[in-house]
Order: C-alpha cells, then sequence, then structure tokens
C-alpha cells in the first residue's frame, strides 16, 4: 500500500549542470551508410562504435586531385553569405529516412509521447496550484507517471544517465502529486459515504474529514513549494529538449520487443505472486502487480502499429481499474484506522465502522473480478507478442 503521510519539502539539488545528450539516429549520412560492412547474409551489420558529433562523417575513398590556386581561392572566399545564396553550398542534411536503412523509431515514437506527457503537466499546473477541480491534480500525476513510464520502457535504447536522472526528477514530482491524490480520493469517498450513514455518524465522519482536509492543505503548499523552485522550470526545460532531441543511444532497439519485455515482467511477477500465495496474495502484493501492469500497458502504447496490441492495451486498462478499485479501499480503511485511534472518539469509530465494511465489501468484490481481469490481460499479452 502506498505510504500516503507526508514528507517534507525537500530541494531538487544537482551538483553539476546536466551534459547535453547525445543523439546518434541522423548523424548516418548516405556516403557513411554506402561505406558501411554488409555482412554474407546480405543485412549491414551494426557498426562497432557509433560515431559522435565531434567526429567527421565517413566519406566514400576518392582518389585526390590537386587543387589549382584558382580553386583553393574559391574555397577559401566562400562566406556565409555566399552559402545562404546558393542552396547547393548550404550544410548537409541527415539523409532521408528509409525504415531498415537508418532507424528511427526510437526517437520518432517517445519524442512525441514525452512532449503530450509534458504538455499536460502544464496545462493542470495552474488546477493543481489552486486546488478547485481535483482532476487537475489527478491528470498532472498521471502525465508525471506516463513521462518516467516511457523513459523506462525505452531505457535499453537511451542515453542511461540522461534518462535515469529525468526519471528521479520526476518522481519527485509525482510523490508530491501522490500524496494529495490520495487524500482527494479518500475525501470524495467519506463524502459520499457520510451523506448515507444519517446523524449522529455524519457528524462524526465530518470531523475525520476535516482532519483529512487539513493534511490535503499542506500537502499542495508543498507542491507549491516545488513548483515555485527554479528546478522545477529547469527539470520541464530539460525534459522538452529530451521531447524535442531524444537521447536515443540504440537507434536498433526493436520497439515490440522492449513492449514484450515489459509483458513478460509482469507475466513472471504474476506467476511468482500466486506460486508463493495461491490464490489469496497480500494486499501489497496485488498493489506491486497493478504496477507491473501499467508499465506494460506504458510499453504497449509506445507501438505504431497496434493490431493485437489494441486488445491487449484494453486488457490492461480493465486490469488496472479491478487492482485500482482494491487499493483505493484498502488505503481508505487502513487510514480510518489511524485516523480513529488517533481522535479517540467513540462516535468517529462508530462512523468510521461502517465506512470500513464498505471499503471490506469493494475489496471482497475487486477480488473477485480479479482472475477474470488477468486472465483476459494473460490471453491478450500472449498473442500480442506471440508467446
Amino acid at each position: 500500500m502506498r505510504n500516503t503521510r507526508l514528507v517534507p519539502p525537500r530541494t531538487r539539488r544537482r551538483a553539476s549542470p546536466r551534459p547535453a545528450p547525445v543523439v546518434h539516429q541522423d548523424l548516418y549520412s548516405e556516403a557513411s551508410l554506402r561505406a558501411a560492412h554488409v555482412e554474407s547474409n546480405g543485412h549491414q551489420a551494426r557498426p562497432p562504435k557509433r560515431r559522435t558529433r565531434s567526429e567527421p562523417a565517413a566519406t566514400p575513398a576518392t582518389p585526390a586531385t590537386p587543387a589549382t590556386d584558382d580553386q583553393s581561392d574559391d574555397r577559401e572566399s566562400t562566406t556565409d553569405e555566399d552559402t545562404a545564396d546558393h542552396p547547393a553550398l548550404a550544410p548537409p542534411r541527415p539523409a532521408p529516412r528509409r525504415p531498415g536503412l537508418i532507424p528511427t523509431d526510437i526517437a520518432d515514437t517517445i519524442g512525441p509521447v514525452l512532449g503530450k506527457a509534458i504538455a499536460d503537466i502544464k496545462a493542470h499546473e495552474d488546477g493543481s496550484r489552486r486546488g478547485g477541480d481535483i482532476e487537475d491534480v489527478h491528470k498532472m500525476r498521471v502525465a508525471t507517471r506516463r513521462l518516467r513510464a516511457y523513459l523506462k520502457a525505452a531505457r535499453p535504447a537511451l542515453d542511461r544517465t540522461a534518462t535515469d536522472r529525468l526519471r528521479e526528477d520526476v518522481k519527485e514530482l509525482a510523490g508530491t502529486l501522490g500524496v494529495i491524490r490520495d487524500h482527494d480520493v479518500m475525501i470524495q469517498q467519506l463524502h459520499h459515504e457520510a451523506a448515507k450513514l444519517g446523524d449522529p455518524d455524519t457528524g462524526a465522519l465530518e470531523h475525520l474529514i476535516t482532519r483529512l482536509d487539513r493534511e490535503r492543505v499542506t500537502g499542495r503548499d508543498q507542491l507549491i513549494t516545488e513548483l515555485d523552485d527554479p528546478s522545477y522550470g529547469e527539470l520541464l526545460t530539460e525534459l522538452q529538449e529530451a521531447a524535442q532531441q531524444p537521447p536515443v543511444a540504440d537507434p536498433w532497439a526493436d520497439l515490440h520487443e522492449l513492449a514484450a519485455a515489459e509483458w513478460l515482467t509482469l507475466d513472471k511477477a504474476h506467476r511468482k505472486l500466486h506460486r508463493r500465495y495461491g490464490n489469496d496474495p497480500p494486499n501489497d502484493d496485488l498493489h506491486e502487480l497493478r504496477i507491473y501492469g501499467k508499465r506494460a500497458r506504458y510499453a504497449a502504447e509506445l507501438l505504431h502499429e497496434k493490431g493485437s496490441v489494441a486488445a491487449f492495451l484494453e486488457a490492461l486498462a480493465e486490469f488496472q481499474e479491478v487492482l485500482g478499485d482494491h487499493q483505493d479501499a484498502c488505503v481508505l480503511e487502513d487510514r480510518l484506522r489511524e485516523l480513529v485511534d488517533e481522535s479517540g472518539d467513540p462516535h468517529a469509530g462508530i462512523a468510521a465502522g461502517r465506512v470500513i465494511q464498505g471499503c471490506h465489501e469493494r475489496r471482497v468484490a475487486a477480488r473477485a473480478a480479479y482472475p477474470a481481469a488477468w486472465k483476459k490481460a494473460a490471453a491478450t499479452g500472449a498473442k500480442a507478442f506471440a508467446f
């Protein structure tokens, strides 16, 4: 279960500026590709060492031709103005992107999804500050989780130093948003329950809601502090740069293989969980399984050709919803028990007991729906990745 207790504000520190990531996929000119070694099976071999920006592009060997004095003068007198007037003299552009020859799937895929998530963060930042609509915090939190999930799914193909540092910084923001979101969900559910109980239980429950609301205000104050910190603006800038120019280290990586790996991790976690606990796994372990499901879902979202993957994504969404309902009931029940113990109010204990009974019923219902949700996810996952 997620720990919903608030933590003191933290300041993101950086010992030194982040080095600019090196992007490789557009550095392969037509000349270097023509000069690349081709194996006997007809496939182009991967170069043993990828060229960086500081290294000159490879060009085919041509016979040396002595330059005349006139030719030398012409080359030396070429200026930026001449280049602008004569497009033929402009700096060489990257070679055309052709599937199978110049791999760009990673950059073409990760850039837009990162950009969309960053746009969602910005779109819901003001609402999350003001707290008028709980959906703002929810959507901003989802965007941070998507950022981290996309970066993790594509991690084998990306520069790991740059990627891991971005994920770690986004994790801090996501954690703060998560605390507020947990309180939003609990308060909303308690208001719904209080309306059904009637006095005196309604009044007793309102006292517990007031306590949770104070904690939520504290969490929002912490969020505002983080958003006002200069490091938040720096983080958005770095994320935007990563979206515009993804830090690809291995452009030959296969997105389908990366998504399949996340699915296999989820499937392995499920089998391990049920080997150990049978058909009644602990609450916390079910929540962890849900996290694996989210990672598999976001990795599959990176695939362009959905096909059978679309059914897998739909099944994972249902799987997440079932385990999400289970987790929400667990969090509310545990927090209510803590609040009643802290208050020492017998009336609050009676009211909370009635709500806890509802939490128990929702957990039972979610556990009953869980096997069918998993069966559907497993079937569609096996079909999507041909296992």
